[in-house]
């Protein structure tokens, strides 16, 4: 792989970039390499291809931190929230003891998915065979495994052939982060970039208030991609075009595997800063503006002076996405104060519309990638460059060892 004309992929796995060149070519790769003032960005098939997914899901997914829950989504004892990260079922689970752990969702007897909706359970129990786990992922029981007139039961440490199989976990500040490889830097050191842009912010003070869901039948990069450029937000968005003209925008930039972005609106408005309460010291500039995130690959965040908007995107199938928007507001007062209960319903739906402004058009951007006519971006250089570099960090990410 030492061709003259290679793009530059530092620590490249051979095979990998084997299997890159199969499925979009060398011309393919080539492209999302070229400059932004010609034709470039990923390929069609890195859009569509069930083998492009899979290499994402084994090499992007399973290798980096990946938002998992909130913690007020596991509000009990025993509370249970089952997902796919890297095409594997996993579930979060709030023990006895309040801790909140990641296990893989399977049955150690023969890999039955054990919890397959959002729950609460004293333990959990696989339906097929009836062997129950702790909440602790320690194994409790085993009916009739020796014969039908004996139950094996196992004490509080379970047995560590038979308990079920962690996943490593970390917490920042009611957001639950999983990393199934095991190797991922540490989280603090993975939110370094956000945290240094929002040193102003005392996040300890977020509270949830709910989330939205969406299944967007569009590529989970489109969805990314569009969140990161505010170009279309004239077109598409003028609620927010009302609150932050494009005048006050720009194309915000990476930082290492976060794309930052930010303006400092206008004025206060209802949903951005205008009603609810505010994270406390901040400086009028702070007051007014408005900041994203996105840490590579699927982990986004906005930031307003009354709120933090968590957005995940998960990919389905090549051409869908599982979309979760989390609402965090500041402080008990405005998570719980009757007299913000409209300014909190108000927030949501606010968001619900801008989101589903941008999924109808998702769903015609998937459908046009599916064009032969379509053969590469011809992105803006002054809206799209994080856009342009995404595409590249996605292949770089696939080919590294």
């Amino acid at each position: 792989m030492n061709l003259p004309e290679d793009p530059p992929i530092p620590d490249m796995d051979a095979e990998a970039y084997r299997q890159v060149r199969e499925i979009i070519g060398e011309a393919g790769i080539r492209q999302t390499f070229s400059p932004i003032d010609g034709i470039s960005g990923l390929p069609n098939p890195a859009y569509h291809s069930p083998e492009w997914l899979q290499l994402e899901q084994e090499r992007i997914f399973s290798r980096h931190w990946v938002f998992a829950a909130a913690d007020g989504e596991l509000p009990d004892t025993g509370s249970i929230k089952p997902l796919e990260v890297g095409g594997t079922p996993i579930m979060m689970v709030r023990g006895a003891d309040g801790e909140v752990r990641a296990f893989h969702n399977i049955c150690r007897h023969r890999g039955t998915l054990l919890v397959a909706k959002p729950c609460a359970r004293p333990q959990i129990t696989c339906p097929y065979h009836a062997w129950s786990y702790r909440l602790d992922g320690t194994i409790r029981a085993r009916p009739h495994f020796h014969g039908a007139d004996r139950t094996d039961t196992f004490g509080p440490g379970g047995d560590g052939r038979l308990n079920l199989l962690p996943v490593r976990s970390a917490t920042w500040n009611g957001c639950h982060f999983v990393d199934l490889s095991g190797k991922a830097p540490a989280l603090s050191d993975w939110l370094a970039p956000v945290l240094r842009r929002t040193a102003a912010y005392d996040f300890s003070l977020i509270r949830w208030i709910g989330k939205r869901s969406y299944s967007v039948r569009s590529n989970w990069k489109l969805v990314l991609e569009n969140y990161m450029e505010g170009y279309h937000v004239f077109a598409a968005h003028p609620r927010l075009l009302d609150h932050a003209p494009m005048s006050v925008r720009w194309q915000g930039e990476w930082m290492d595997h976060v794309f930052y972005n930010d303006y400092v609106a206008p004025g206060l408005t209802p949903g951005r800063g205008g009603v609810l309460p505010h994270y406390p010291g901040l400086s009028d500039d702070d007051r007014r503006r408005g900041m994203w995130f996105a840490a590579f690959p699927n982990f986004s965040a906005e930031v307003y002076a009354d709120q933090f908007v968590v957005l995940v995107t998960c990919p389905v199938a090549p051409d869908e996405t599982l979309e979760e928007l989390h609402f965090f507001v500041v402080g008990d007062e405005a998570r719980d104060g009757d007299r913000f209960a409209t300014a909190r319903k108000e927030l949501m739906t606010m968001w619900d519309d801008l989101n589903l402004e941008d999924v109808a058009l998702l769903e015609r951007l998937q459908r046009g990638r599916q064009s032969k006519a379509f053969v590469g971006s011809n992105m803006s250089p002054a809206w799209e460059g994080p856009s342009h570099r995404f595409s590249q960090q996605v292949i770089e990410a696939i080919c590294r060892e």
